[in-house]
């Protein structure tokens, strides 16, 4: 052996030497996404196959299931039911039935209620405890241009590409972390793992992650996948995700991030008012009277200690307190409890102090939603008075009330640990390379294709 690998000629050898040491891609592989964001608890849905070649499997059967083809499932007292290309319903014996892509295809989910996507791939329908389990059975860079869009932004890729393709870097990293954990399955819910919409939201981003295939963000040292956390806005200081999660973690560590300070509207500055009864009241306590905040470094609030008219006191981890007021399916305003990086303080809500340039400030910055008009000095009875506030989302009462309002003044959006996605514009917009983004948030890192 030795002797014939000595009479390769030269450049043959050279040659097998760099293709063994070309650093090998992060393959595409077929993952299994469920569907919970908007399609848990479904209990009746109808699938249509947009384009593409696909096959029934049912009851150990299969059957060719093409464009056009058309399933619909529910259930009926307790019994799953489902049609197929509109014939007679029938009675469905089982409890897991697929719908498996033969090749490039897509097809269409609908609901009752309105919800309406588009997915790559196939897709496994489970009937358990009394609704349908929907599960994505799709290929792990298709996948990613489901996941990009909606975590930033399409309209990004004019002046923000490079902070897409910082964005699906960090997206199939975390998607490698999870399923390399052990983890068969991931969903498509933001709450839980990463946002994915399926081919609906596909467009420009899927440029970015073309751009990077197969890239992923190691350690330095191991190589293996970092957790590349990310959320919206820092607010102008990352955080320490042990500040979080409880564990340290050297590539997500905290530290100043002016590249998320003046960009992105709303998330970039919001207030919030809440009437201290109301503030009370959420956590057991009477009218508020005073507030103390225990702080991180980053400035983000670890606790919160309210006193309470009586002098009984409650403290309540920061983001407990933020939880409380969040507007869970709401759109986001700036008059909305967003993160936990924030101040507070008191404002009296006397009559008297109307004209006065406390209170008078706050009414003036918050002249929104129509419901609080601005309250000139010489015009004391022009709007509500600030003691009328209930909350910002809530609006106001009749009757005013005497213990005063607080007011949360913060910036950010998110737990602000690893990459600030509108930070990331920002670099892309100054002329910041992806790879430049990526080194600014992650610690200890490199840049692998394996």
């Amino acid at each position: 052996m030795l002797q014939i690998v000595y009479r390769l000629p030269f450049l043959w050898i050279v040659s097998i030497i760099l293709v063994l040491a070309q650093p090998t891609l992060c393959q595409a592989k077929m993952i299994a996404v469920e569907l919970v964001w908007n399609l848990s608890q479904a209990g009746w849905v109808q699938i249509d196959i947009e384009k593409g070649e696909y096959q029934l499997i049912l009851d150990n059967a299969t059957r060719k299931f093409p464009a056009g083809s058309t399933l619909q499932v529910s259930w009926g007292g307790w019994t799953p039911v489902l049609r197929i290309n509109h014939e007679e319903f029938q009675v469905f014996s089982g409890s897991v039935l697929e719908i498996r892509s033969v090749n490039l295809g897509s097809l269409r989910v609908k609901t009752p209620e309105g919800k309406d996507a588009v997915y790559r791939g196939g897709l496994q329908l489970n009937w358990q405890d009394g609704h349908w389990r929907l599960i994505n059975q799709v290929d792990s860079e298709d996948y990613l241009k489901g996941v990009v869009p909606i975590e930033m932004s399409n309209e990004w890729a004019e002046g923000g590409a490079e902070a897409l393709k910082a964005q699906a870097v960090a997206a199939r990293t975390y998607l490698v972390k999870q399923t390399n954990n052990g983890n068969k399955m991931i969903t498509d819910s933001p709450d839980v793992h990463q946002a994915y919409a399926g081919m609906t939201v596909e467009g420009e981003a899927s440029k970015a992650i073309e751009a990077t295939r197969g890239e992923i963000i190691v350690d330095a040292q191991t190589k293996q996948p970092i957790d590349a956390l990310y959320s919206s806005h820092s607010g102008g200081y990352t955080e320490d995700a042990k500040n979080v999660w409880g564990n340290t973690d050297i590539h997500n560590v905290s530290h100043p991030d002016p590249y998320s300070q003046g960009i992105g509207g709303a998330v970039n500055y919001w207030r919030f008012i809440v009437s201290a009864p109301l503030l009370g009241s959420t956590f057991g306590l009477g009218p508020v009277r005073d507030i103390k905040l225990d702080k991180f470094p980053s400035g983000r609030v670890k606790s919160v200690k309210m006193e309470d008219e009586f002098g009984q006191t409650v403290t309540v981890k920061g983001r407990a307190f933020v939880q409380a007021f969040y507007p869970f399916g709401q759109p986001i305003r700036k008059e909305a409890f967003l993160g936990s990086l924030f101040e507070a303080r008191v404002v009296v809500t006397s009559r008297e102090s109307i004209g006065k340039s406390d209170s008078d400030g706050i009414l003036r910055a918050f002249d929104y939603s129509g419901f609080l008009k601005l309250a000139k000095s010489n015009q004391k009875e022009q709007g509500p008075l600030l003691s009328k506030i209930i909350s910002s989302s809530l609006g106001t009462s009749v009757d005013p009330q005497p213990f005063g309002v607080f007011v949360f003044e913060g910036r950010g959006w998110g737990h602000g640990v690893g990459m600030s996605q509108w930070g990331a514009y920002h670099m892309a917009q100054l002329g910041y390379k992806y790879k430049d983004i990526i080194d600014y948030y992650y610690n200890n890192i490199s840049i692998s294709r394996g």
